[in-house]
């Protein structure tokens, strides 16, 4: 599974504050995710009295440092409130606004036992990045019911969902997750899809808001859709690295303008228009030209994904499926 170990902080998400590199803190915590046998992670009375913000900063250290995967119980000793140290029959969450379980995931952590395990009553921010092998989409759907006041969310390099007797292709199961997060987050503002180039046309893919960008995601206006880190190699003179990577840089701004299509055609005007983030920095001048260059040349075609989702008139139809 592709992997970006640049990616796997929660605090990269628009919002909250990160600590000083080099700070006092900063140092204290990547000593603690770096040397997990100071203590213990499973003494529970060792983390009882920690801020919640220097919890949940403490797990995104330690997703930045992989030194180790937290599981369950580490988890559940981390973020046991006072009252409830060593209390393992239920854990009710008040004050965790940020979790961030990159490379945990899938991996030392499973999202049924985060569903069996935690009530997070005031979670806002999930980075669930680079998962691993075992990572299910049915399940994190079931678990994201429990979490409706979610404003930010990273899958980035999430895999195609596996199939179910319901579907008739991972291509259609990933669609039907993301239908259904798109109707039990109506609080989204920013969702994270780095490295999912191979698979985010689902976004507009399938019947008019079979992904619902138009009541249940209309508050999301920030989507990264970066393919990650730029191949060695891009540069003016082109050549087969530098045109699959502006490709994937213009299917990701044709997929921007199909949900604004969509948006405008079926939405209202308080639905706002989306920001398309890419990955880097739109003074990039090489970059820039280069995309800008092959989006106006493909634009014209009319025949894209994205062209054919922004008519209104389209109510129903297949499933679309990337051409092999």
């Amino acid at each position: 599974m592709c992997q970006n170990s640049a990616h796997s902080s929660i605090y990269a998400f628009p919002g909250p504050s990160t600590v000083s590199r080099g700070s006092l803190l900063d140092r204290y915590l990547t000593t603690l995710a770096k040397n997990p046998h100071i203590f213990p992670w499973t003494a529970s009375s060792a983390f009882a009295h920690l801020p919640t913000h220097l919890k949940e900063l403490l797990l995104s250290y330690v997703a930045t440092h992989r030194v180790i995967r937290v599981t369950i119980r580490e988890l559940r000793a981390l973020l046991a409130e006072t009252g409830h140290v060593g209390d393992f029959s239920a854990c009710i969450s008040t004050r965790v606004r940020h979790l961030d379980l990159s490379h945990s995931i899938g991996s030392s952590i499973s999202c049924d036992e985060l569903s069996r395990s935690f009530a997070f009553t005031s979670l806002t921010h999930l980075c669930l990045a680079n998962p691993g092998p075992g990572i299910s989409w049915s399940a994190f759907v079931a678990f994201a019911q429990n979490v409706p006041d979610l404003t930010h969310l990273s899958l980035a390099y999430w895999p195609l969902a596996n199939t179910s007797p319901r579907d008739h292709s991972r291509w259609s199961a990933t669609l039907r997750s993301l239908s259904c997060l798109s109707r039990s987050l109506t609080k989204l503002q920013y969702l994270d899809l780095e490295g999912c180039s191979d698979w985010i046309t689902v976004l507009i893919s399938g019947p008019v808001r079979a992904v619902d960008w138009v009541v249940g995601w209309k508050h999301v206006c920030r989507l990264n859709l970066s393919q990650g880190p730029m191949p060695i190699g891009v540069s003016l003179e082109g050549g087969p690295a530098t045109e699959k990577w502006i490709q994937g840089e213009v299917s990701a701004r044709q997929i921007g303008d199909a949900i604004d299509r969509i948006r405008r055609c079926l939405g209202s005007l308080d639905v706002p228009p989306i920001q398309v983030e890419h990955g880097w920095s739109p003074n990039n001048f090489m970059i820039k030209f280069l995309v800008d260059r092959a989006y106006e040349r493909r634009e014209p075609e009319g025949t894209s994904q994205a062209a054919l989702m922004g008519a209104a008139e389209v109510s129903t139809g297949p499933l679309l499926e990337p051409h092999v």
